[in-house]
């Protein structure tokens, strides 16, 4: 009598056990696959970097050095020109133009270019160090300078030239 009672037990038990250990499956992924593949796209959007300026289009292929950033281009174009005059000219204040368009431009690059890290802090370190060639205590150039060797050593990457 005992052990038909243990064993009476022992099923009921097993099969409360059996089933709260099942899942129901909701009806849509029943019946179509688009809301699983909806909540795939969902957790990959998620996982992507933030919108901001440092990790903009971290993930995006781009060829050239500011492709996609017009305004980048525009500047670096300026500070360029500035450059060339102030080589030829060697005035005063083409040298105070030429800084100030090359610090505009290295400033756009390292802070609010639509462009991934790859592609913004060498250029704008090449920029900061233009800027203290001519003018070696020029200290916004030197502070974001320092912040972008920073960065290439926290990654553990050698510092462009």
């Amino acid at each position: 009598m005992i052990s038909k009672i243990i064993n009476i037990s022992i099923i009921i038990l097993s099969t409360v056990i059996f089933t709260s250990c099942t899942k129901e499956v909701p009806k849509e992924l029943l019946n179509n696959q688009k809301p699983l593949q909806n909540q795939q796209q969902n957790q990959q959007n998620q996982q992507q970097m933030p919108d901001d300026s440092i990790h903009r289009n971290l993930s995006k292929d781009q060829s050239s050095d500011t492709k996609g950033d017009t305004k980048a281009d525009e500047m670096m174009k300026v500070a360029d020109d500035a450059e060339a005059q102030f080589m030829k000219s060697k005035s005063e204040s083409d040298k105070k133009s030429y800084i100030e368009k090359q610090l505009g431009a290295a400033n756009y690059l390292m802070f609010e270019a639509n462009l991934s890290p790859k592609k913004k802090y060498k250029p704008a370190l090449q920029r900061y160090n233009k800027i203290l060639e001519i003018d070696p205590k020029n200290s916004e150039a030197m502070e974001n300078k320092k912040q972008i060797e920073d960065i290439y050593q926290s990654m553990g990457m050698p510092i462009p030239n």
